[in-house]
């Protein structure tokens, strides 16, 4: 059955896939400018793991309180399904966080350029340049260092360890009556309970 409610999500993950790309070319250049013992410090190497094996379905459905019907990895990226919603989506990286810390820094200052490169083209460009603008708020006192982005995404290191939450953006409907979109104070609540569990179980 087809999700059209996935559009919801797709924007922002698409326009942060894209940074992401555009980034890792300038990183590449960035260490041909560096000392070869300092660019070897910054990226760290990174380890092949799991990225479900962090938390579990079960763990996943008691914080969204929407059933996880299946945990599926792709890389980097866990991917928690629900129904209806592609659920929570969780990026794991090991020995090479400092990097992928910078890479989702970066990452946010290009978008928020393209944003402003938009948001005078009408109100489609307006509403556009406003979902792509850097989040200033207070990020949360995990790990060594924390920040949201779009899309109520938290990213989080600590140590050479990164991981990345992209929460839901729909309950059940048969769960939850009422509006089924999930209000974006909630889906940072997921993300943050999501953040908080997988370092409790995986102290480093």
């Amino acid at each position: 059955m087809r999700k059209p409610w996935r559009h919801f999500r797709g924007p922002g993950i698409g326009v942060a896939v894209l940074a992401g790309i555009l980034l890792s070319g300038c990183d590449g250049e960035d260490r041909d400018r560096q000392p070869a013992g300092k660019a070897a410090a910054s990226a760290g190497v990174a380890r092949k793991v799991d990225p479900c094996a962090y938390i579990t379905p079960g763990e996943v459905t008691a914080i969204t309180t929407d059933a996880v019907i299946r945990a599926t990895a792709s890389g980097d990226t866990c991917v928690y399904e629900a129904d209806p919603d592609d659920g929570v989506q969780v990026t794991i990286h090991a020995g090479d966080g400092v990097k992928q810390m910078e890479v989702v820094r970066r990452s946010a200052k290009v978008m928020a350029g393209m944003g402003n490169a938009v948001s005078g083209k009408g109100r489609t460009g307006a509403d556009v340049g406003a979902m792509l603008q850097e989040d200033k708020s207070v990020p949360p006192a995990l790990g060594d260092e924390a920040m949201w982005g779009v899309n109520a995404i938290l990213s989080v290191r600590k140590g050479d360890f990164f991981v990345a939450v992209t929460p839901p953006v729909m309950h059940d409907p048969l769960n939850h009556p009422g509006y089924p979109l999930i209000p974006r104070a909630e889906r940072r609540r997921i993300a943050l309970d999501v953040v908080r569990k997988i370092l409790e179980k995986n102290p480093l």
